[in-house]
This record gives structure tokens, C-alpha cells and sequence, in this order.
């Protein structure tokens, strides 16, 4: 295979711009999905990737509706993307690592 059609995929943190939550509810009163049986309903998501080797980009989050109850602005998640074209990210993060990763997630108990 040629190296220059070869996908290359990078790692970094992204923090949240948007409310996935709300998105996602927006996007399920469609009526396309009021008896939907299709496959997995994906959303996009405003977010800032921060790169190691470059300034941050602002780039659209492709998550899963299923994915998205911890999506909230201000979380900072694991992205994969291609170098190339950064503007397009993938969650590449487990929900248990996102909630450790943010502590203002987790419900704290009454003082």
C-alpha cells in the first residue's frame, strides 16, 4: 500500500464546547426518528483539540447519541483525527476514563 493513501491517526485531548446533550435531544425530534430501527445516530460537537505539536484547532466532534450524556462544555476528552484534515474528530475515550478525567462530572455528596 502506498504510504500517501495510508490514514494517519493522531491522539489528543479536546475540551467541549457544546452541550451534547442538548443537540442530541434536538436532533431525536426529527421525525425521522420516531420509530426509528436504523443504525447508531450520530451528532456533531463543537470542540478545541489541543495538540502536543501544534496550537489548538476548533474542530467538530463526531460522537455516537449513545455517547453523549457526559458531553458537556467544559469536559476534556480523548479524540482520534487525521493530522491532515484536524477540523474532524472521533471520541476515542471510554465513559468510566471521562468521568475520572473529570471530577465536576461526578455528583458530590451533601455537605
Amino acid at each position: 500500500m502506498d504510504l500517501l493513501f495510508r490514514k494517519q491517526t493522531k491522539v489528543s485531548l479536546a475540551q467541549v464546547l457544546e452541550d451534547a446533550r442538548q443537540i442530541t435531544n434536538e436532533e431525536m425530534k426529527k421525525p425521522k426518528y420516531k420509530n426509528y430501527r436504523g443504525p447508531d445516530v450520530f451528532v456533531k460537537i463543537k470542540v478545541k483539540v489541543q495538540p502536543d505539536d501544534s496550537p489548538p484547532v476548533e474542530a467538530e466532534l463526531k460522537a455516537s447519541i449513545l455517547e453523549t450524556f457526559l458531553l458537556l462544555p467544559g469536559v476534556v476528552v480523548r479524540v482520534k483525527y487525521d493530522p491532515r484534515h484536524p477540523e474532524d474528530v472521533e471520541l476515542d475515550d471510554e465513559p468510566q476514563t471521562i468521568l475520572d478525567r473529570n471530577p465536576q462530572l461526578k455528583k458530590q455528596p451533601d455537605e
